[in-house]
């Protein structure tokens, strides 16, 4: 369903288990409700998501 262009994973991501799912992501985005803020246009979440995304874009 996806093409890996790079096998490293981000020094930030983690690994995950939630109702049987396994996630890999910033701990901070896998908080409960996480996801809920950012599209509501929390900008605490915002601030995060772009502090992590800066992070992960920058070991690539």
């Amino acid at each position: 369903m996806f093409t890996v262009v790079n096998g490293r994973m981000p020094d930030c991501w983690e690994a995950g288990l939630e109702d049987g799912r396994l996630t890999l992501a910033p701990k901070a985005w896998q908080r409960p409700g996480f996801w809920d803020d950012y599209f509501d246009g929390e900008s605490s979440a915002g601030d995060e998501y772009e502090r992590l995304r800066t992070e992960i874009i920058s070991q690539a």
